[in-house]
């Protein structure tokens, strides 16, 4: 994945779990990952996409820092 998509991404989820982020700060981030995941194929590691369109931005966040999310309730994996 692209390195400058990658950092937009981990930066989006960032703020969606700052203490300090604005109702603004929270709603662009918001809006940043929805963006990324706008068409059937966004190009985002299959598990990644996944997340990002079921909001697990924990989980999200968590792959992209190299961990492994914890499995959910979704029935997939």
């Amino acid at each position: 994945m692209d390195p400058e998509r990658t950092k937009r991404i981990i930066l989006a989820l960032e703020s969606l779990t700052s203490a300090k982020a604005s109702k603004d700060d929270i709603l662009q981030a918001l809006k940043s990952l929805d963006a990324e995941i706008s068409s059937p194929d966004s190009g985002l590691p299959a598990d990644l996409d996944h997340f990002l369109r079921r909001r697990s931005y924990e989980k999200a966040l968590i792959s992209l820092q190299g961990g492994k999310p914890g499995a959910g309730t979704c029935g997939r994996g």
